[in-house]
């Protein structure tokens, strides 16, 4: 009896160790690789530029009228009266503020839409990832994306990019 207590004893130790190397399961993969490879962040980047460009050339036509006036304010400075010089170096300050605070505007701006447009991708991303751990066991997944808090993965971390990858049908 004793030597059958001892051999479930064994069994169940073998087995708990056996059942604890697979639960410990980790992967790796970087997100910021996953996410540039995703056709979703091409059309979001072409979206961006475009905008960007858009506003880019409003800030540009707003200097050359700028520049136009301030050449105009320059070569007449010496004939004008002090009223009128003093009215015109208002208004260029004004049209100088007006496109500073069009550049913050417009920077603010593509920095929200960049979020709306990236924000759905890596959404997706993640989901993604959460399904394939789910499905494969893994407890943690790591990002080992530049910046990331990763100091070092072993050899033994899986790098699950590839099951991503074909989650996602890339």
């Amino acid at each position: 009896m004793k030597q059958l207590v001892k051999v479930v004893t064994v069994a169940f130790c073998f087995l708990g160790f056996s059942l604890a190397s697979q639960a410990q399961k980790f992967g790796h993969i970087n997100l910021e690789e996953l996410v540039a490879a995703m056709p979703e962040r091409a059309e979001a980047q072409k979206t961006l530029e475009k905008e960007y460009n858009e506003m880019k050339g409003i800030i540009e036509s707003m200097t050359v009228e700028f520049n136009k006036k301030y050449l105009t304010y320059n070569n007449q400075a010496d004939t004008l009266t002090k009223t009128s010089k003093q009215l015109l170096e208002q208004e260029l300050q004004d049209m100088q503020n007006r496109i500073q605070q069009y550049q913050q505007n417009a920077e603010a701006q593509l920095n929200q839409r960049q979020q709306e447009l990236l924000n759905p991708i890596l959404d997706k991303a993640e989901k993604a990832i959460k399904t394939v751990a789910t499905k494969e066991g893994f407890i943690y997944i790591f990002d080992i994306s530049t910046g990331s808090q990763i100091l070092f993965f072993s050899d033994k971390s899986i790098d699950v990019m590839p099951a991503v990858k074909k989650e996602l049908g890339m």
